[in-house]
């Protein structure tokens, strides 16, 4: 039982519904295909997610679709704020995506909340 309750409190699934949700509604395609995928692991689905947000930038697709993006990713950091799990997952995951990609992190330094802003400057150092 105690082995149970520790798996269940490193999980971020639960905590991550409401981003989950707003990444399905905004993103349907890459979702679906995401799910697809790899199932229902949220590891995945945001570093491919982040992965997407970045080849999108350097890419130059619409404006609104990058912003929504950050939007996501400003969610998930609200949510890190309280679960570790979930900033490893923001950290590792999508951050470390945008880092790679120089126009993707330029615009990032603009456009994500300071919260994830100051995981993404431990990230560049």
């Amino acid at each position: 039982m105690n082995k149970l309750k520790a798996s269940a409190a490193s999980e971020p699934g639960p905590r991550l519904q409401n981003v989950n949700r707003y990444l399905e509604k905004n993103f349907p395609d890459f979702f679906a295909e995401v799910r697809f995928q790899v199932g229902n692991d949220d590891y995945f689905l945001y570093s491919r997610f982040g992965r997407y947000l970045a080849r999108s930038i350097e890419n130059r697709a619409p404006r609104d679709k990058i912003y929504r993006g950050f939007t996501v990713l400003n969610k998930m950091a609200r949510v890190s704020a309280k679960d570790p799990a979930v900033r490893r997952m923001l950290v590792t995951g999508p951050l470390e995506e945008l880092v790679d990609h120089p126009k993707a992190r330029a615009l990032a330094r603009k456009r994500l909340s300071s919260v994830a802003q100051g995981y993404l400057e431990g990230l560049c150092e």
